[in-house]
């Protein structure tokens, strides 16, 4: 599994405004809601502060990955939320997060959740600063998904 199969650039959100962990989340399931990806943004974002309670989500070097699992999906939905000011998320580093993998996956098969947040770490330990910045240089979805895209390609290419 990669992460750019599941992503496409309507679900990419270049300027994200928000400048709490709350405010990120609540950005973002708006985001997800009216772009179709989940149906209920309100109940989406009070999965994600949930599980957010339950231990930050946000790794070193910049990127977090908030993520939940709800009933109503078919499939796993991803979008990408990127902050050019950076967010306090309460990263293992103290630094700040720029970007967001927002990872939303149906209840079952149980492993499948699991898959999509191993592609997304994949990705991220591969990049870390460099992918931060690039996509951080993105100025539109679209290249955004391209950045994500050559990297995965590429890392298939090293294997």
């Amino acid at each position: 599994m990669q992460v750019h199969t599941l992503l496409s650039p309507d679900l990419i959100l270049l300027n994200l405004k928000a400048t709490t962990v709350e405010e990120v989340l609540k950005e973002i399931s708006r985001f997800m809601e009216e772009r179709g990806a989940v149906k209920n943004g309100k109940k989406l974002f009070q999965r994600l502060m949930a599980r957010e309670k339950l231990g930050s989500t946000a790794l070193p070097g910049g990127i977090a990955v908030p993520h939940c699992k709800m009933e109503e999906l078919d499939s796993p939905v991803l979008s990408l939320a990127i902050s050019p000011q950076g967010v306090d998320f309460n990263s293992p580093d103290g630094k700040l997060t720029h970007i967001f993998f927002t990872a939303v996956s149906p209840i079952s098969p149980l492993n499948l959740h699991l898959q999509v947040l191993a592609a997304i770490a994949k990705l991220a330990r591969k990049g870390k600063k460099s992918l931060v910045e690039k996509l951080l240089d993105a100025k539109t979805p679209e290249r955004a998904y391209e950045i994500i895209r050559d990297e995965e390609i590429q890392e298939g290419n090293e294997e």
